[in-house]
């Protein structure tokens, strides 16, 4: 039995639900978008065959706090909404119109949506404190904007989607830090680098509108670009969990280069074993040179 753990918050749910017809599944769970992660998890603790969708943001918030968790990206999903301000749903450090992050003083104030404590350490605050700035961090579950309306914060660090809530609020965003599509999660030990390769064809062939997948085969420079990409945050990762993750985009990108250019992975397998009966030749015919001098 496969269970569906989808989001029940209004937007990611809509998504969810066009997702999951493509699936088989027995059951549908749902619960909040920031949950996913964590629902899948303890439901394959516990042996259950499951699949999840989230945002990609809440995903990478959850492998921030859970270092060792045997879930991963399954399939990612552009998330194309030209209702959008970016079409994506954006983590963004937003604060007054009128001004730069230059202008303000050393000694900050940031309010900050706790769904992504950790990501906005990652991608900001840590930042900003090696450039000198000295923070105090307020964590709010919601209307951030609220705390800067009220100046009892210099900045906000929150998620974007039709930036009218920041127009209203006299916001204006000064960085964005995590572009936010949608991602299928589960069970590490079910997938193999294989079955993420069928996914990928399956994904290539069904022609949907908004297949990121579909993007990538059909705009062989943005694949390209996106394998450079990858491939300079592979180098540049910091820690073990940030490797992993990616190294988890990098071989994404380069499944579906190798799909539209009809290299399957039992092609890569047979290389690699025919150059290692190539070197154990080699070696054998050294190893008897040798023994004849």
């Amino acid at each position: 039995m496969i269970v569906f753990i989808i989001p029940k918050n209004s937007g990611l749910k809509c998504k969810a639900e066009e997702i999951v017809k493509e699936y088989k599944y027995e059951k549908l769970v749902e619960v909040r978008g920031e949950d996913v992660p964590l629902v899948v998890k303890r439901l394959i603790d516990r042996n259950k065959n499951v699949i999840g969708i989230t945002g990609e943001d809440l995903f990478k918030e959850f492998l921030l706090n859970n270092k060792n968790s045997n879930i991963k990206i399954i399939e990612r999903i552009k998330w194309d909404d030209n209702n959008y301000l970016f079409k994506k749903p954006v983590l963004c450090l937003l604060g007054q119109k009128n001004k730069e992050l230059v202008d303000l003083p050393k000694e900050i104030k940031i309010c900050i949506n706790s769904k992504y404590k950790e990501l906005a350490k990652k991608l900001c605050t840590n930042l900003l404190e090696n450039k000198g700035y000295i923070i105090e961090k307020i964590y709010a579950s919601g209307t951030t904007e609220e705390f800067f309306i009220n100046s009892i914060v210099d900045l906000v660090i929150d998620v974007v989607c039709t930036g009218k809530s920041a127009e209203k609020y006299d916001l204006k965003i000064y960085d964005k830090l995590f572009e936010s599509d949608i991602v299928v999660v589960g069970n590490e030990n079910k997938f193999e680098l294989e079955d993420l390769y069928k996914i990928i064809c399956q994904k290539i062939k069904s022609e949907e509108k908004n297949s990121y997948t579909l993007e990538l085969a059909n705009d062989i420079n943005l694949l390209k670009r996106k394998i450079i990409e990858e491939t300079g945050e592979v180098v540049t990762a910091d820690s073990k969990e940030n490797l992993i993750w990616e190294f988890s985009d990098l071989f994404y990108f380069l499944l579906v280069f190798m799909a539209i250019n009809n290299i399957t992975p039992n092609e890569i397998n047979e290389e690699n074993e025919r150059r290692n009966k190539e070197t154990l030749i080699n070696q054998d015919n050294l190893n008897k040179l040798k023994e004849n001098k």
